[in-house]
């Protein structure tokens, strides 16, 4: 029998691994459309390739719960780390994130081709996929070559970060075979807002945000390091939320609140303002009052954009002025606009949901034989392991169940 794997990146060479490993008399294929195997690798982690997280847990999925548990239920992290050490990787662990012991992803890369390699699976790259009937029968883009299958699993990947390879062509595929799914967004990208920011493009800070629908519904908070862009705001925590703003904001105007001093209460940094004020200069300029908060660009931009002068004397300041101004250092609206594109996100929100499948499996309702794992699927992670996770423990699933249908046929 033949398993047709379309799509060579961490999921299609885990789940190739698998149905070698486990079932070696099944005739492998391994599809890619680049030159080379696993080019998106490379980039993940920062080049460091975030393996996983040792807090794998539902609560970090977006999409459909019933997919993440499936997969979740069979490849916790610590089948994540068995599979590794199984190809001869070292690991260490940061604060729960899992990297190669060399911090490189080339390493992980290279460790997964040598598998693939010295396991026979028959690989063939520069082989986009123009076509896929049920049957099964693949074609290329160019029409000149064409393979037959018993079992196919598209691990093609979403849109997201199209130069290294996913450009969204899983999805005319699923199109043709009138497989619906659900529809796709960047996630984990920059949020772009109110131009206002660009004087403070490159500026860092560390403080929180939380993303609100026009209704005052909050769609989520995040805390840690952000950084201005000419446009917007970067940062892992922005890129938490830029999942929910790249859908939103399709339909309605969003708003972030930035809190820049998120581990001080309301009452305690208007006591230290006021503190400040009685133990200075009556003449000194208000932006004195912040220099022990924040940056002083960052803090003469927030005083002039609440409409007050940096430079005006603290004296002028009443009670109910330091109130507004604690208020406003910890609540400072926003507006989100969107999101950056396809092009600079790091993974795809939406895909095929779980009504498309077969209950319990990861198996195509419409098109018996056919698989999907990783992004086309309707679940995208937070930053931190989580996506690649799913990847890993999509494509092994998809290929432990393959094995189980082949040996009842």
């Amino acid at each position: 029998m033949r398993t047709v794997i379309i799509g060579a990146g961490a999921s299609g060479l885990a789940a190739a691994i698998t149905l070698k490993r486990e079932c070696p008399p099944m005739d492998v294929v391994l599809l890619e459309k680049l030159d080379a195997l696993g080019k998106k690798l490379l980039a993940t982690g920062n080049g460091r390739c975030n393996l996983t997280n040792t807090s794998i847990d539902v609560s970090a999925y977006h999409g459909d719960s019933s997919t993440v548990y499936h997969v979740l239920n069979a490849f916790g992290a610590e089948e994540c780390l068995d599979f590794f050490h199984s190809l001869g990787l070292l690991t260490l662990e940061e604060e729960g994130r899992v990297y190669p012991l060399s911090m490189n992803a080339a390493t992980v890369r290279n460790l997964l081709l040598e598998e693939v390699s010295r396991l026979g699976v028959e690989v063939r790259t520069d082989f986009p996929v123009g076509a896929l009937e049920p049957g099964f029968t693949i074609t290329n883009k160019a029409g000149t070559e064409t393979l037959t299958a018993d079992f196919v699993l598209l691990a093609l990947g979403g849109k997201a970060d199209a130069v290294h390879g996913t450009d969204g062509d899983g999805y005319p595929l699923l199109k043709k075979l009138g497989i619906r799914y659900a529809p796709i967004s960047p996630a984990l990208t920059a949020l772009l807002t109110d131009p206002k920011v660009k004087p403070l493009k490159g500026l860092r800070f560390r403080g929180s945000a939380g993303l609100f629908r026009e209704d005052g519904t909050l769609l989520g908070r995040e805390e840690g390091e952000f950084q201005f862009t000419a446009n917007g705001l970067s940062g892992i925590p922005a890129f938490q939320l830029s999942g929910d703003a790249a859908v939103f904001t399709k339909q309605e105007a969003l708003t972030a609140l930035l809190d820049f001093c998120p581990n001080l209460p309301d009452i305690a940094l208007f006591q230290y303002l006021q503190d400040r004020m009685y133990a200075g200069n009556p003449e000194e300029p208000v932006l004195h009052l912040l220099t022990g908060v924040l940056q002083e660009k960052l803090a003469r931009f927030l005083l002039e954009d609440k409409g007050l002068s940096p430079e005006t004397p603290v004296h002028r300041l009443g009670t109910q002025d330091l109130a507004d101004l604690a208020g406003f250092l910890k609540n400072w609206p926003l507006p989100v606009t969107g999101t950056k594109s396809f092009k600079d996100a790091q993974v795809t929100r939406g895909g095929v949901p779980a009504e498309e499948l077969v209950e319990g499996s990861l198996e195509s309702k419409r098109c018996p034989g056919l698989w999907f794992s990783g992004e086309l699927l309707n679940v995208d992670g937070a930053c931190g392991g989580f996506n690649l996770h799913f990847a890993w423990g999509s494509g092994i699933l998809a290929a432990k169940e393959i094995i189980k249908r082949a040996a009842h046929q």
